[in-house]
């Protein structure tokens, strides 16, 4: 039995007709993150302890340290530049899911989501800069 729709396609060799929102990263796959405002390194891993959900991030992941208030957040889109405005792309008041205040500006580092948060419901995982409303880097979930 397959456990997901994405892995289902790909299974039938339909990767390239399946619907975006059927294609996702299999939980346990890193996922590059990808500069925003600031340079960025590292990974990011949806991931799973006991019945949570958590977001893994790599030991080389790296950000911007003069940035404050740095959070990880998600978003619905899987895009989310298209839609957000440069230089430093803001995010609009509840158009986001708070996850937690970035714990360091590098290193590996484990948050879990909250109970009432549905990864499957977003499509990428944001730093974000709370104080300045800038979303430093990102990476697709889906």
């Amino acid at each position: 039995m397959f456990k997901s729709s994405s892995i289902f396609a790909l299974a039938l060799g339909l990767g390239a007709l399946a619907p975006a929102a059927l294609i996702a990263a299999p939980h346990g796959t890193a996922i590059a993150l990808q500069k925003a405002e600031a340079p960025v390194t590292g990974t990011v891993t949806v991931g799973h302890e006991g019945n949570k959900t958590t977001l893994v991030f790599s030991k080389d992941f790296s950000t911007n340290p003069k940035a404050p208030a740095l959070q990880v957040v998600l978003l619905k889109s899987s895009t989310p530049l298209k839609t957000l405005k440069a230089p430093s792309y803001p995010l609009t008041p509840g158009s986001y899911t708070q996850v937690a205040p970035l714990k360091s500006y590098n290193g590996a580092q484990t948050y879990t989501l909250p109970a009432d948060v549905d990864i499957n419901a977003s499509g990428s995982v944001l730093i974000w800069c709370k104080q300045a409303n800038a979303t430093m880097a990102w990476a697709p979930l889906k």
